[in-house]
């Protein structure tokens, strides 16, 4: 996730994630959001601290860890911990494949990165528990 300006995150249902049925509660495979970060835009922010996850928010987590690199945080977009993961870990890829680790959506919701006062960018965000 980009770091310049400012995002704010609004917690809901919205309407572009409902045909995929994906909604608090639900457990799914980490290479299904992958797949879905892909093909339908959607930013996918992966927790690894349960406590941290279940009760805070994504707006104060942002603030409280502005200052830790992204990944040193225990949680960070999807992206990023893929890519993390592979320099670390080389087969998790392949592992992966076989035995894809799960994931517990906690939150739905909409992100708007801001720059210079304006919204510069919306779009459906997952906030996720890697189980």
């Amino acid at each position: 996730m980009m770091e310049s300006g400012y995002e704010t995150f609004s917690p809901g249902e919205p309407e572009e994630l409902k045909p995929l049925g994906l909604a608090a509660g639900m457990r799914l495979g980490l290479d299904r959001l992958r797949d879905l970060q892909e093909h339908r835009d959607i930013e996918v922010i992966l927790y690894f601290d349960e406590d941290l996850a279940r009760n805070s928010t994504l707006e104060a987590d942002y603030a409280d860890f502005r200052i830790v690199p992204v990944q040193a945080r225990p949680f960070m977009p999807l992206a990023v911990f893929l890519r993390v993961i592979a320099e670390r870990d080389p087969e998790f890829s392949e592992r992966t494949c076989r035995e894809p680790p799960v994931v517990e959506v906690l939150e739905t919701g909409m992100l708007n990165r801001h720059s210079g006062g304006c919204v510069a960018c919306t779009r459906p965000y997952v906030k996720g528990l890697l189980l």
